[in-house]
């Protein structure tokens, strides 16, 4: 089993740049007044009550999102997203220009400036526009997000098992910078940033990430063959 996943990754082009997967942290100061970002900024969860904050022109004010703070102009760069499953869950993970909008409503699309996955109750829709379903079994709620800045394109690959999800091709960046995206869509609901470490949320979350039950990331050498 562990081989055919090795054998996946190395298919799906991702193997060793999910080797080894980026300390990807949240930007507290782009995130909607109903989210609380964790102490370490690795995780994100929608509270009921909403925070009186100064006004910002860097914070989203209708949609519940957050960037992360890294920005990327070139390179390759994977960060694996722990979202929660369920029927009543709903969250979206990604990556926007960083000149993207923060006021008011706007279509979460490559238009926009946004590529990006969503978990919507049991189902995987790529944010395409029209959104497109996607037929998985099982559901990945454990997502590697990759970016690939060179060749315009952004990955996503299920961080259980390496099989890639899905591929935004040809992403028309036009020179800017790269953030990470996360949108919650449930209240109650968490995110989770890893890298190849387990983590544990800020107390303050109440609760932690649940700990992964299989590698975080492929065991490839810079050859791309399995390591014993």
């Amino acid at each position: 089993m562990k081989q055919q996943w090795i054998w996946r990754c190395q298919v799906s082009g991702w193997g060793d740049t999910a080797r080894g997967l980026l300390k990807v942290t949240l930007d507290p100061s782009t995130a909607h007044s109903y989210l609380i970002v964790s102490e370490d900024q690795r995780s994100v969860r929608w509270e009921s009550n909403w925070q009186q904050l100064p006004y910002s022109k860097g914070t989203f004010d209708n949609w519940c999102s957050v960037l992360g703070r890294e920005e990327f102009r070139e390179g390759r760069h994977c960060w694996q997203v722990d979202g929660e499953e369920g029927t009543h869950s709903l969250w979206t993970v990604g990556v926007a220009k960083a000149s993207v909008e923060r006021k008011g409503w706007f279509n979460m699309t490559p238009e926009e400036g946004i590529w990006a996955l969503q978990y919507d109750k049991g189902k995987i829709l790529s944010l395409t526009s029209p959104p497109t379903p996607l037929s998985l079994s099982p559901v990945p709620t454990r997502i590697w997000v990759c970016l690939d800045c060179t060749q315009g394109q952004v990955s996503f690959i299920n961080a259980d098992n390496g099989v890639k999800i899905y591929t935004f091709k040809e992403a028309s960046f036009n020179g800017e910078s790269i953030r990470p995206w996360f949108w919650l869509g449930t209240p109650g609901i968490q995110l989770c940033l890893r890298d190849n470490t387990p983590q544990t949320l800020s107390p303050a979350l109440g609760g932690s990430c649940p700990s992964p039950d299989t590698p975080a990331s492929p065991l490839l050498d810079p050859a791309g063959a399995a390591q014993e």
